[in-house]
């Protein structure tokens, strides 16, 4: 397979070069925008803290002149804490991965900043009833008009009941969604740098997986930016259904007739397949993410180590980069939706080694790969990676996140037996619910399913099988953006995945299923992909 892009290229004569070009310029235009609304936070947050020394001046000036014995002022907290960033190196590729963490990880902790001076500011007196009209306002922003208006009834002034008629026209105006038609979009772990197409780095075979199957952060940014200016906004798979329990146990399905949104709003579901960073993604040495941490906020982030061999923490993955996003555009989440996960077991979760056959050296389960990495890391402590994956997967679910299956093994369900898919999903409950909790669903690994349309009936075992084990969601993958199908037990979705194979076959006429995906993509709001189309990418790309 030939590598294009590390060709000399002459610009005016190079279509490829100068979709590069306007992608590095789009990009630059997206990061002007972001440290412009940083910029603005940072002097809120500062009016914040001069509006705090002014009150408590104000006071300790009032208690002199009564003659009052007064101490030190408490001083209300106001600690703009900021993260770890990329340093010198860092920088995103051009055309390529983008290693912005850093920046991302800016606004974060302007955000945490923020939220301190304001609660300093209750503790004044000065702000309280400010405060609690920013909170309605957010709520209101996320779609979620009756709490917006409960917050504030009962509050007389004309800044709340100007909010409260804003509100309650906001509400008035929204239209119930067809959850049948919603777009289920996903994507695998993000790739950070060009080093996943370099195949005298990573290998041929490598680069084919990471070429076909996955998204890059630059990538990622310009298809989420394109479909919020389109209008989407992202829900929960819980959102779309609403489940009753029958008196027997059995839990039913029906489709959510009462999710709500502004006209020109259009809900779209986000999963993330494969959460683990395998012993595969190279363990940083292919531009992935090797691990998620909780950070000094309590958000989840994740560890990154660039060419340079220089580590960072920060937005290097679909989670952090997605919550930084909706912090900036909280009308880009149904109230405060986040995406499923979609987790295997085999070899741990979030980069770290969970799986307890990894407690043992010696343990027949482990794999070549396996033993090698216990073989590198001698000082390995499975109950403190146990430790850490829980605090993570729970400052996840503190966001919104939530968790499914992907079976234990990443088997093919379609092609797996059921005595099989049992006791993968015994494997899963052992060693994954202990971290991630209970959850209802289960995204089929390689886009299969266990039944067609219509399938999922008394007489179908693996259905009955996994309905038993509590299972409500199943997710395949389908070309056909935007299908769900209802029955009176269950929710199934088709997924449509956004990575490199179905960006080529959207922008390459020539592609054998590029009516199918250039459809996708211009009904996601996503109108140019080549403009973002990663230039290292070999070219043609073919389906894993």
């Amino acid at each position: 397979m030939e590598d294009q892009g590390r060709r000399p290229v002459d610009p005016a004569a190079d279509p490829e070069e100068r979709r590069r070009q306007r992608a590095i310029r789009r990009r630059e235009e997206m990061i002007a925008r972001r440290k412009r609304v940083r910029m603005m936070k940072l002097l809120l947050a500062a009016a914040g803290v001069l509006l705090i020394v002014i009150l408590a001046g104000v006071g300790i000036g009032r208690a002199v002149k009564a003659g009052k014995k007064t101490g030190a002022p408490e001083t209300a907290k106001t600690d703009v804490k900021g993260q770890v960033t990329a340093g010198d190196g860092q920088e995103g590729q051009d055309g390529g991965g983008d290693a912005s963490g850093g920046e991302a990880q800016e606004g974060s902790g302007e955000e945490g900043g923020e939220q301190d001076a304001s609660a300093g500011q209750d503790a004044a007196g000065g702000a309280s009833a400010g405060s609690k009209l920013e909170q309605a306002k957010l709520l209101a922003a996320g779609y979620d008009y009756d709490a917006a208006i409960a917050l504030l009834e009962g509050d007389d002034s004309p800044e709340a009941a100007k909010a409260l008629e804003e509100f309650h026209s906001a509400k008035a105006s929204c239209v119930a969604a067809d959850v049948t038609t919603i777009p289920h979009v996903f994507f695998h772990s993000l790739i950070n740098d060009d080093r996943a197409f370099n195949a005298e780095l990573v290998g041929a075979d490598r680069v084919r997986q990471n070429n076909a199957a996955m998204t890059t952060t630059v990538e990622f940014d310009a298809m989420i930016e394109d479909m919020y200016e389109a209008g989407y906004v992202l829900v929960g798979l819980d959102d779309m259904c609403v489940k009753t329990t029958g008196e027997d146990g059995v839990v039913h399905v029906a489709q959510n007739n009462a999710l709500m949104l502004p006209p020109g709003k259009k809900p779209f579901v986000l999963s993330v397949d494969d959460l683990s960073y395998y012993h595969s993604y190279g363990i940083g040495t292919q531009g992935y993410a090797t691990k998620m941490v909780v950070d000094e906020n309590g958000k989840p982030k994740c560890v990154y180590t660039n060419e340079n061999g220089e580590t960072s923490v920060g937005d290097y993955d679909v989670v952090p980069r997605l919550d930084t996003f909706i912090e900036n555009h909280p009308d880009f989440a149904y109230r405060g939706a986040r995406g499923t996960v979609a987790m295997t077991g085999y070899n741990g979760v979030f980069g770290y080694r969970t799986n307890n056959y990894y407690k043992d050296i010696n343990d027949p389960h482990l794999d070549l790969d396996q033993i090698q990495w216990l073989q590198e890391h001698p000082d390995f402590n499975w109950e403190q990676d146990c430790a850490d994956a829980k605090a993570v997967a729970d400052a996840m679910k503190a966001e919104g996140w939530t968790f499914a299956s992907h079976t234990y093994g990443h088997l093919n369900a379609e092609g797996a037996d059921l005595e099989h898919l049992m006791a993968d999903h015994e494997r899963w409950k052992t060693v994954n619910s202990p971290i991630l909790g209970e959850t209802d669903k289960i995204i089929f690994a390689f886009g299969a399913d266990i039944g067609i349309v219509g399938a999922y009936t008394a007489d179908n075992a693996k259905f009955q099988y996994f309905k038993s084990e509590g299972f409500n969601i199943f997710c395949n993958v389908d070309g056909n953006i935007g299908w769900t199908e209802f029955g009176d037990t269950f929710m199934r979705t088709g997924r449509v995945a956004l990575d490199g194979f179905t960006m080529y076959q959207a922008m390459s006429e020539d592609g054998v299923v590029h009516s199918v995906y250039a459809a996708d993509y211009e009904q996601l709001g996503i109108h140019d992909v080549a403009s973002f189309f990663n230039q290292y990418r070999p070219t043609p790309i073919q389906s894993e």
